[in-house]
């Protein structure tokens, strides 16, 4: 029988490519995951925001009504103004 023959240095360089090849596609990989996520972070609300946003609706809620009652009263009021420059004649 024959004894194997050791690996040459070629074979050794080659496989060394190979690995370094792989390493590079594996660190890039993990650097657009990286980048993705910090982009997440950045525009997740936190709770605080959301909890903020919402006692700003709920002001604007409370301070939207006076609108239909002053529209309703302006509107009793020139109704009146006009039936008294009516009857003034």
């Amino acid at each position: 029988m024959t004894t194997p023959q050791p690996p040459t240095t070629v074979d050794l360089l080659v496989v060394l490519t190979r690995l370094e090849t792989k390493l590079d596609a594996a660190t890039a990989g993990i650097a657009d995951h990286e980048t993705r996520l910090r982009a997440a972070e950045a525009t997740a609300l936190t709770e605080e925001d959301v909890q903020h946003l919402r006692a700003d609706v709920e002001a604007l809620k409370r301070n939207r009504w006076p609108l239909p009652a002053i529209g309703a009263l302006a509107g009793v009021g020139g109704a009146i103004a006009g039936l008294v420059a009516l009857f003034q004649r």
